[in-house]
């Protein structure tokens, strides 16, 4: 396993995925999806083409065999009983503690520090106050504030425009997802993107999307970004 070492130049902020990065829904997901779509759709996808939609909007991931209103559905009944299903198994969710902590500690070292999330307004506010971060964390870019979601950076230029980062800046940053989309929308945006493997993606799948770095821990993520 190659060594991890501290990035340089520093960031020059901390951008940061949610599902999959901060908190363990992977399964979790899988299973409402599932559930959605056997529910309203009687289809339904397997468990890895489940998997790979991961980190894409919900809004999108009830698309998957086309408009609802095809199916006779309202989405956002179908959005809302998606969401009714994860929340009834939200003890199923592992909130990340150590990876948590290097947000936290990031923060209060002085990095500017944002979510930038495929959940939407909605799902956000259910989670949030579970991981108990909102005090370090400076902007929230959700998928109802970008009209194109990742793998789309919309997300990253809403972020690095907020912070008001130079060009050089702008390169500096850094973008930790656990997802494929999340790499590509960092690449695009013009960060460095940091892969973490313990979320939805394999790391072959996210090494092939070419990240500055693939971290196996929260240990080697806080040396990475932090130094320590």
């Amino acid at each position: 396993m190659p060594t991890i070492y501290p990035l340089y130049p520093p960031p020059s902020c901390l951008l940061w995925d949610v599902d999959g990065t901060l908190i363990d829904t992977t399964t979790l997901i899988v299973d409402a999806l599932g559930w959605t779509y056997e529910t309203y759709f009687n289809r339904n996808l397997s468990r890895d083409e489940r998997r790979a939609i991961i980190g894409t909007p919900l809004k999108a991931q009830i698309r998957i065999f086309g408009e609802p209103e095809e199916f006779g559905l309202d989405p956002q009944v179908v959005m809302d009983g998606f969401i009714h299903y994860y929340e009834e198994n939200r003890h199923r969710e592992t909130i990340l503690t150590e990876v948590i902590q290097v947000l936290i500690d990031g923060k209060r070292r002085g990095y500017s520090t944002a979510l930038i999330t495929s959940k939407n307004i909605p799902e956000l506010e259910n989670t949030l106050p579970r991981l108990g971060i909102a005090p370090y964390v400076d902007f929230i870019v959700s998928a109802d504030h970008v009209t194109k979601p990742k793998p789309d950076s919309e997300g990253m230029r809403l972020a690095v425009s907020h912070f008001g980062l130079s060009v050089e800046q702008i390169a500096n940053a850094v973008y930790i997802g656990d997802t494929t989309h999340d790499i590509q929308a960092g690449n695009g945006g013009g960060v460095r993107s940091i892969g973490v493997t313990w979320g939805a993606a394999t790391p072959e799948r996210l090494l092939a999307e070419n990240p500055a770095a693939l971290v196996n821990t929260p240990q080697e993520l806080r040396r990475l970004l932090l130094g320590e």
